[in-house]
């Protein structure tokens, strides 16, 4: 790695470290309640009170991206998981199964990727409550085939090496194949999924609460706060919609260029999003 390269990724990782210890640490960082409806203050632009202004109600932007923050990242966060979890036992399934089981495996698996992860989202969330945990699940369900698709193709590739062949002779069961030896050949692909799904599911959250079918609104989140501040775009209360924005694409090109240094390093295959590999 270049050592322009290094700075960049060290540059990155304080910036996401910085945020997360600001959204973690946001009641010692700010006095406001990111609720509290203050009518006497809408639409007031930075200032030594408000660094990043108020809201149409009142409220204190820079309040709300502290704790919209935790929202945001832990939707990420979770949503990641929940792929990960389902993504990876489909993908070693059928890797391993092989046949029959694999081809219709991997039939489901080409229909539902023919359908945008976003329509699926749309689809699913306007016949559901809309609530933090139904978000994530939501999210979760509809990004893990994708992760599915190149487990499947690493758990193919392993099976042929000569090292799984000589287990196979010396007895080692299904089970020890798959703890022993398959599963932890596939860990550096699974962590890099894990963070290029971080920012996937981020920007997610964030075009379904603009949609107004994520988050609550009266919750504060990244996407929310941009829903909020269309309608004021054109009055000149430009601080609204600036600051979520910013820090929505800044985190996610943050991950995304951290998930890409690890697939670098790792020298993994890169990520398709359609066709079978």
């Amino acid at each position: 790695m270049s050592e322009k390269r290094k700075w960049l990724v060290n540059g990155l990782l304080c910036y996401l470290l910085f945020l997360l210890l600001a959204t973690i640490l946001a009641p010692v960082l700010t006095s406001y309640d990111p609720l509290s409806i203050g009518l006497a203050k809408t639409l007031q632009p930075p200032s030594a009170a408000h660094l990043f202004g108020t809201d149409e109600l009142g409220r204190d932007v820079l309040t709300r991206l502290l704790y919209g923050g935790r929202i945001s990242l832990t939707v990420g966060a979770a949503a990641m998981i929940i792929a990960i979890v389902i993504g990876a036992g489909f993908g070693v399934i059928s890797g391993f199964l092989g046949g029959v089981a694999d081809r219709i495996m991997m039939r489901i698996l080409d229909a539902l990727l023919s359908i945008p992860s976003i329509l699926l989202m749309i689809g699913i969330q306007v016949f559901i409550p809309s609530s933090l945990l139904s978000v994530v699940v939501i999210i979760g369900m509809t990004s893990w085939m994708p992760i599915a698709r190149l487990i499947r193709t690493e758990i193919m590739s392993l099976k042929g090496e000569t090292f799984i062949q000589a287990s196979v002779v010396v007895g080692a069961s299904s089970t020890q194949l798959l703890t022993r030896h398959l599963l932890p050949q596939c860990l550096p692909t699974i962590i890099v999924m894990s963070i290029s799904g971080v920012s996937h599911a981020i920007l997610s959250e964030a075009t379904l609460s603009f949609l107004g079918i994520g988050i609550p609104p009266h919750e504060p989140s990244w996407g929310n706060m941009l829903m909020g501040a269309q309608s004021y775009l054109l009055s000149g209360a430009w601080w609204i919609a600036l600051f979520p924005g910013l820090l929505i694409t800044c985190t996610v090109l943050a991950v995304t260029f951290l998930g890409d240094v690890l697939q670098d390093r790792f020298a993994l295959p890169q990520i398709k999003k359609g066709g079978r590999k």
